[in-house]
């Protein structure tokens, strides 16, 4: 820990001078218009946590494709679903209290309330934690059924959720209080973390070598920034703040269904109709696609949601956020489509490239990035934006339900793919079309901070 905050603090001038300056260039160029001090601020924790993300990456990276080779499809898809199904069943234990409590954090200046606000969140999540594990294990048969998993499989999906939770609520509070370098410090201890335990696990050549690393990077940054930030956790349950969130937790939480919908379903219906190793291939094309413009856009969205959160003009970040979509669109899709051949040359022989899988995967995740940035905006917008927001993400994980249920049994990987491309170009459309019909119906037009 010591090692990498004396790496990040030697560079930080230069890294965030550099930075400032190219990214500045950039914002002139598209927007016409100076920098100004609340760009600036954004720009400089972006280069704090874009360093921390890089190297977690970096390390997520090599643990990847060193997994890939040597599990070869069939492993790789086991870790794969694991961690699919760990995705769904993590929400009943957050019901989105974690997006709430970075909102509410962000807003408040009171060190009184914000502690508050994440001792209740605290409280809240371990109840529902401890219901919904005693609830799995009483419905394990349900669940094998479901995912057509083994019992092995359902617990380890458990676990590795668990585990997931106590992260994110953890690294959500970093950023409610907007304490973005210790976050990078975080992220990056993270990757090594999860680097170093699976190359002392890689020897069993089994897919749990790479989950039970996941568990310990998990559990130990978890515990680590929880010890850090205790004098905020005061066990004190703050009803009036509890009941305005369980409003904005509920549209935020039909969103998080909708989202781990269409992130992780298809992989669960590649395992019923075409085995695991399917889904080790399809996984590992998923993680190529998405490795780049979701460094990228990840780094982005965790200081933007906090940052559009407190900010009273949300209309003109709105109008540049527009602005930006046809660059992503045009240089995205390229972009992702040359980072995924660097890395499935990476994974190796077992891994064949095929054009067309690639260049669905390429424009799949160009379309979910743009209409993520979307969702995140207008869930910064309180409870009327978040309704907003879960309106296009319903039918988004509807559709490619519906999609991948007709498409996979016919026409394999291209059915699981084509059915996400189609979903995110209908989810795109909504919300981009619809997007200007929000703002038309709000008083001035100009501070849309609607949620009182």
């Amino acid at each position: 820990m010591t090692d990498l905050e004396s790496f990040i603090e030697k560079n930080r001038e230069l890294i965030v001078g550099v930075f400032l300056t190219v990214t500045s260039y950039f914002y002139e160029l598209v927007f016409k218009e100076k920098v100004d001090d609340g760009v600036k601020s954004f720009i400089q924790n972006f280069s704090f946590v874009g360093l921390g993300t890089l190297i977690s990456t970096l390390f997520s990276f090599i643990f990847s494709f060193i997994g890939g080779r040597i599990l070869g499809p069939s492993g790789y898809g086991s870790y794969s679903l694991v961690q699919s199904i760990a995705m769904i069943l993590y929400i009943p234990m957050v019901l989105g209290f974690n997006t709430a409590m970075i909102k509410y954090c962000s807003e408040s200046e009171d060190e009184t309330q914000i502690a508050n606000i994440i001792s209740t969140t605290y409280i809240v999540i371990i109840l529902l934690i401890t219901l919904t594990v005693l609830s799995y294990l009483l419905l394990i048969r349900l669940l094998m059924a479901l995912f057509s998993v083994d019992p092995e499989l359902i617990l380890l999906s458990i676990i590795f959720s668990i585990f997931f939770v106590f992260y994110t609520l953890s690294t959500s509070i970093l950023r409610g209080l907007h304490q973005m370098k210790k976050l990078a410090l975080y992220q990056a201890l993270f990757g090594f973390l999860l680097l170093t335990m699976f190359l002392i696990l890689i020897q069993s050549a089994s897919f749990k070598s790479m989950i039970y690393p996941y568990y310990f990077a998990y559990g130990l940054v978890g515990l680590s920034i929880t010890l850090q930030l205790k004098k905020y956790i005061t066990l004190r349950i703050d009803f009036q703040w509890l009941k305005k969130a369980c409003k904005y937790s509920f549209y935020a939480l039909i969103g998080g269904l909708g989202f781990t919908l269409y992130s992780n379903v298809d992989r669960v219906i590649i395992n019923y109709y075409m085995g695991v190793e399917n889904v080790g291939i399809y996984g590992v094309y998923y993680y190529a696609s998405f490795a780049f413009i979701g460094f990228l856009s990840g780094i982005f969205i965790t200081i933007f949601f906090p940052t559009v959160s407190r900010s009273q003009s949300k209309f003109s970040i709105y109008l540049k956020l527009k602005q930006i979509m046809p660059y992503i669109i045009i240089l995205g899709i390229p972009g992702v489509f040359l980072s995924e051949f660097i890395i499935l040359t990476f994974f190796g022989e077992k891994y064949p490239i095929n054009i067309l899988l690639m260049g669905l995967f390429a424009i799949t995740a160009v379309l979910a990035t743009c209409y993520t940035l979307f969702a995140w905006f207008f869930s910064a917008g309180g409870i009327r934006g978040a309704r907003f927001t879960i309106s296009g993400t319903v039918q988004v994980a509807f559709v490619n339900l519906i999609l991948n249920i007709v498409f996979i049994p016919r026409i394999g990987l291209y059915g699981a793919i084509l059915s996400t491309t189609i979903a995110f170009i209908l989810g795109f459309y909504y919300i981009w079309y619809y997007g200007n019909k929000y703002f038309d119906n709000l008083v001035g037009g100009v501070n849309h901070d609607v949620e009182k």
